[in-house]
């Protein structure tokens, strides 16, 4: 069972918040909710894991045509050309 609680956010805060919530079809509860789990709690509890605070932030870009390691990889690990 979920509790209330009231909170006091400058009606800037509150237009957007409620735009964002718009956007993602959620609820403005809901983006608060989010936000408080996903936030790191200070000396409390475990951080989150290397993957996890990295996964997603990288990208790949193309190899040049005669790039002879990203061909060894691509062999190795069954990648599909492009």
């Amino acid at each position: 069972m979920k509790h209330r609680i009231t909170l006091s956010i400058d009606p800037a805060a509150t237009r957007r918040a409620k735009k964002l919530a718009h956007a993602r079809q959620t609820s403005v509860s809901a983006l608060v909710e989010q936000f408080l789990r996903s936030a790191p709690m200070v000396g409390g509890e475990q951080a989150a894991s290397f993957v996890e605070r990295w996964a997603g932030k990288f990208t790949v870009t193309r190899a040049a045509p005669g790039d002879l390691r990203m061909k060894a990889i691509k062999a190795k690990y069954r990648l599909n050309a492009r």
